[in-house]
């Protein structure tokens, strides 16, 4: 089809490959379960169409959602475009909403789990000395994702003037194509500094130290988990890094950009939960002055 041609046109310019790819992947499933053969089909959808689509499926909540926002975004695009009018896209736009309210009832919140300070050392004690604790490292200091991991270099790190080092990811290294910059932080002030020393030094030899593929990477940490009876992932390491921020009193709009995510809702409803402790260090820093 010339529109979904288009459409993945506009997607390669301005997400990511993986992206791109999931958006068209759940539009062609949704264009299969209905039955739409053609871009008349497409343009002349309806809201009955699309609540036909969940009734039909028999997908979980989560890649429902998943379908609904690929979706919407096509839709956004055919509006801007003038393939549709703007009556047909709030249709549209009004029925997956709809379905999302629904949808998100439902779907029991499945929360990032960080690491505890215990879980971390021990982790860490199972990998001393070899490639996995400096790759360990940069992922727990640094709150980076899999995918940027794989394309970073020595280059992409510098030391600023007050000691601290930063990870600079260009646009196209990241998952939703917006460059960030990333400082390497611990949980204190003084382990910042020790961090910050071991890795400077480790990336003076960076392929030597972090280099090794993904899947390799993966399924090390996969047995690693087994072995010492810590349910963890190399993504878990981005959760404790964010959750680190949150607990060290950063404001949630500095903490999205550290963390490189789109929307700031995404950062408040996942890690801006209440916990009573960080609540009460707020107070005693408050009343300390």
């Amino acid at each position: 089809m010339e529109i979904l041609r288009l459409w993945r046109n506009n997607l390669e310019k301005t997400k990511s490959q993986r992206t791109t790819e999931f958006y068209l992947r759940h539009v062609r499933s949704f264009m299969k379960t209905l039955g739409l053969e053609s871009e008349e089909d497409l343009l002349n959808l309806t809201s009955a169409q699309v609540f036909r689509f969940v009734d039909a499926s028999s997908l979980g909540p989560s890649s429902l959602l998943a379908n609904l926002s690929a979706l919407k975004h096509l839709f956004r695009f055919l509006l801007r475009r003038e393939f549709i009018d703007r009556d047909r896209f709030t249709d549209i736009e009004q029925a997956i909403e709809e379905i999302r309210e629904d949808l998100n009832a439902r779907k029991r919140p499945n929360y990032p789990k960080a690491l505890t300070r215990e879980e971390v050392e021990r982790i860490f004690e199972a990998v001393r000395g070899k490639r996995y604790e400096k790759i360990y490292s940069l992922f727990l200091y640094s709150g980076i994702r899999l995918g940027e991991f794989e394309k970073l270099g020595r280059e992409n790190f510098y030391l600023d003037k007050s000691g601290i080092l930063w990870v600079r990811l260009d646009p196209h290294m990241t998952k939703r194509n917006r460059g960030r910059l990333a400082p390497v932080l611990a949980p204190t002030r003084d382990e910042t500094y020790r961090v910050t020393e071991r890795m400077v030094r480790w990336i003076e030899n960076y392929e030597e130290n972090f280099s090794v593929k993904r899947g390799v990477l993966q399924v090390y940490t996969d047995r690693l988990s087994k072995r010492i009876g810590i349910p963890f992932s190399v993504h878990s390491f981005r959760h404790t890094y964010i959750t680190n921020l949150v607990n060290s009193g950063f404001p949630v709009e500095v903490v999205k950009e550290f963390a490189g995510h789109a929307n700031i809702k995404t950062t408040i409803e996942t890690y801006y939960r209440f916990s009573q402790r960080r609540a009460e260090d707020l107070v005693m820093s408050f009343l300390k002055g």
